[in-house]
């Protein structure tokens, strides 16, 4: 029988970890996880477990730090967080002997991969009864009946988060388990649920590396996908990194979706901008990468949710560089004590699973980063889909300038897109599900001076044609423009371009331009249209612009108190709601009247206390539109 711990680390492993503890970001990690040990163990040894070990909040909360209090308990010998660990572990078995949860905390729902993470490194210091007995309800509640559920139409959605953590716990389970006394044959369950990991990594992951739940759902997904990762490189069954290379390529995706200036990742989907599990993905990927240690280290993650920050501590290893406050942080030390790298190289990316698309003008902090959104999810990872095709975030400057607004917005008014009349192509009716309509990306050209590309969000906008091109000009002066062209219907309709910038930012508008002025630093985005020619069409076409505060379009779903609650926890920092879900924000809409909504919109940074950009419309022939744009001695031209 193989020695526990096996799973993440060995008994040898594990003996040279209790010194590369006593120093540098060792030593701070162990600290920080004795801190948090302590607290969640003071809360677990007075808890009603029976209850709350199933309580979604709080039963998540005991569990994902399964790991912490056992590598608390083996590396100190502390017997409060073996004690505090043995609880937790005997609750889930005693108190749920039916696997019927309540609430979500089922098996095949979220977190149970950090139970085996635990039970791997305190299951031989068990009472031999305790263990029997824990034993049998796992091989029955956390392999067979997930494994049973799941294995015959699991392929058909193996992109998905929930098929995914009940494929990703009983693999674990099998691999903790197997070979221990009394356990039996999960030879034939083990072979096929390592080829059912093998199919989630090609149905979450599009072929350059970017998880198609996106950013949040997606990227925790691909965090956790790593722990199993990590279980079978270690057990010699599979390596991923090697055999699947969207896997190995997700690290450099990344890159491409985190704000010039570090932080935080572009939001991107039904979540927020979060990316908690990510130590042994980017710990691994960087040891080749130095890039990939330096976003393990610049991201953040507790602004979120400030209610359950606990959920998520970071622990600061320097100025502006953090790790998660977890016990598989301590897993990655050899990374952590590499040198990161700035990020350098292409600046453009697209992922044709996804259809999105990312470019920026270079990898400076005050860079301008735009994310262009096609909206195409494949079929085997349904569930998060928003009405985003042609939604577009802007970064320049250092400023959120056009904003996701994640979790609970999944119509088209809580997007950067064109409204026809002022509504949603397709309404969800205030609930929140997935969109159940399709967007195309039709075209991607990246250029040294010019990159573009183009959507079609038809479907989405119940429209005859609704295309829409964005382009991002580089150089000393860079900008952003977008072309519509929407027929709804051959007449005459109101064309509503939208602009959602961050909670903090503020709109100002003159005549028939505005400008957003950016709360973090106080620069400034510049926005101008350009219509087509008044003798064009029977009738000229029209532009007013307005600015409001738009909400959350969940609204049947995300109560008042809800709101509410959430505008308290952030107070006078409502501004962090940028990181998702956003349900209150700014709005620019400019309002164009006409019988095609077929128009320019220009979007011009520029810093605090230098002059705007001179934007003139300029005569053209039938059909096209065009802008000349100033920037003192240098004329561009937008045709």
């Amino acid at each position: 029988m193989k020695p526990h711990p096996r799973l993440f680390i060995s008994p040898a492993e594990l003996k040279r970890l209790k010194t590369q503890i006593r120093t540098g970001p060792g030593r701070k990690i162990a600290d920080a996880l004795r801190h948090k040990v302590g607290i969640l163990g003071k809360e677990i040894a007075t808890a009603g477990l029976a209850d709350d070990i199933l309580n979604f909040d709080r039963g998540n909360r005991y569990v994902w730090a399964l790991p912490d209090f056992a590598f608390i308990a083996r590396l100190d010998d502390n017997t409060d967080a073996l004690a505090a660990a043995t609880r937790v572990l005997q609750a889930m078995a005693r108190n749920d002997r039916t696997g019927k949860s309540k609430g979500r905390m089922q098996f095949g729902y979220s977190g149970k991969q950090y139970l085996f993470g635990g039970y791997d490194l305190i299951c031989e210091w068990l009472d031999p009864a305790d263990r029997q007995d824990l034993n049998a309800w796992l091989v029955q509640h956390a392999i067979r009946i997930p494994f049973d559920n799941l294995h015959a139409t699991f392929l058909r959605c193996a992109g998905q988060n929930i098929p995914m953590n009940g494929v990703l716990t009983a693999l674990l389970g099998v691999l903790a388990l197997e070979g221990d006394p009394g356990i039996p044959d999960l030879s034939r369950e083990r072979d096929e649920l390592v080829r059912l990991f093998e199919g989630s990594l090609y149905s979450a992951i599009g072929p350059n590396g970017y998880p198609n739940e996106d950013i949040g759902y997606g990227t925790m997904m691909v965090g956790v996908q790593a722990f199993a990762a990590e279980a079978l490189q270690r057990a010699g069954l599979f390596d991923a990194y090697r055999q699947c290379p969207r896997f190995a390529k997700f690290g450099r995706a990344m890159l491409h979706f985190v704000q010039p200036w570090g932080e935080h990742l572009s939001n991107t989907g039904d979540h927020g901008d979060d990316f908690g599990v990510r130590q042994f993905i980017l710990g691994r990927l960087g040891r080749r990468d130095p890039a990939l240690l330096w976003l393990l280290r610049t991201l953040s993650y507790p602004t979120q949710l400030p209610a359950k920050q606990h959920m998520w501590p970071e622990v600061p290893l320097a100025k502006g560089e953090q790790v998660p406050c977890s016990a598989f942080s301590l897993l990655i030390l050899d990374a952590l004590n590499k040198k990161p790298a700035w990020p350098k190289g292409t600046t453009q990316f697209v992922d044709r699973a996804r259809d999105i698309v990312s470019f920026r003008s270079g990898w400076d902090r005050d860079a301008t980063f735009v994310v262009f959104d096609g909206a195409l999810r494949p079929t085997s990872a349904q569930g998060h889909a928003h009405d985003s095709c042609g939604h577009f975030s802007l970064s320049a400057l250092g400023e959120y300038f056009a904003i996701d607004t994640g979790r609970y917005n999944i119509e088209q008014d809580q997007h950067n897109v064109v409204l026809v009349d002022g509504k949603s192509g397709q309404s969800t009716d205030g609930n929140w599900r997935m969109s159940w309509y399709h967007g195309r990306l039709t075209d991607y050209r990246p250029d040294p001076f010019c990159d573009t590309a183009m959507v079609d969000s038809s479907q989405m906008s119940n429209c005859y044609w609704a295309y829409r091109t964005l382009g991002l000009v580089k150089g000393a002066h860079p900008y952003v423009w977008t072309v519509e062209d929407i027929n709804f219907a051959n007449d005459y309709r109101e064309f509503w371009w939208q602009l959602h910038t961050s909670p903090g930012n503020t709109i100002e508008i003159t005549g028939n331009h505005a400008t957003i002025r950016g709360r973090r630093h106080g620069n400034l985005l510049d926005v101008h249209f350009a219509l087509p020619d008044p003798k064009t069409y029977p009738k000229p076409h029209t532009l007013s612009l307005m600015q409001h505060i738009q909400r959350s379009g969940s609204f049947r779903y995300v109560s008042d108190e809800e709101v509410k609650q959430r505008r308290e926890q952030f107070g006078e920092r409502a501004y962090e709601m940028v990181h998702g879900p956003v349900f209150e924000r700014p709005r620019l809409v400019a309002k164009v009247g006409g019988y095609n909504g077929k128009f320019i919109s220009v979007m011009l940074p520029r810093r605090k206390g230098a002059k705007p950009a001179i934007v003139k419309q300029l005569p053209t022939l039938e059909n096209a539109l065009a802008v000349s744009i100033t920037f003192g001695d240098v004329e561009d031209t937008l045709i």
